[in-house]
């Protein structure tokens, strides 16, 4: 039985997932890690972590590290952690260790998202 989270993920993944005209192919708009996507399918606990202390708020590497211990922290306290960005114009939740180490060696140089600006910040990759 779906927990009521993954059914809302999937309603959501099922309407961002249009047929490219060209290829016929699915092509997900939201990317969801299979960690969070497991743990919201057996009703676990998933903590969702901003990405904008890894680019914006300290320097590399000391970032990716405090990143790193922020999601362990999660992890030994029973949780799965959901940390959330944006990476080549689609919404991740839940960044694997590659996708940290990018987010954080390029601190400032990742533009600065807000709820208002997702739109935009997606649209302008496709």
């Amino acid at each position: 039985m779906k927990s009521s989270a993954q059914s809302r993920i999937s309603n959501l993944q099922n309407h961002l997932s249009p047929l490219e005209a060209n290829t016929k192919q699915l092509r997900s708009l939201v990317k969801i890690s299979p960690q969070v996507s497991e743990a919201l399918s057996n009703g676990r606990a998933v903590v969702a972590l901003e990405s904008t202390i890894i680019s914006h708020g300290m320097p590399y590497p000391q970032n990716l590290q405090t990143a790193k211990e922020v999601e362990s922290i999660v992890r030994e306290n029973g949780a799965i952690p959901a940390t959330i960005a944006i990476l080549n114009g689609v919404p991740c939740i839940g960044l694997n260790e590659e996708e940290l180490e990018r987010l954080a060696s390029l601190g400032k140089s990742v533009q600065k998202t807000a709820g208002r600006d997702i739109p935009h910040v997606v649209s302008h990759f496709w």
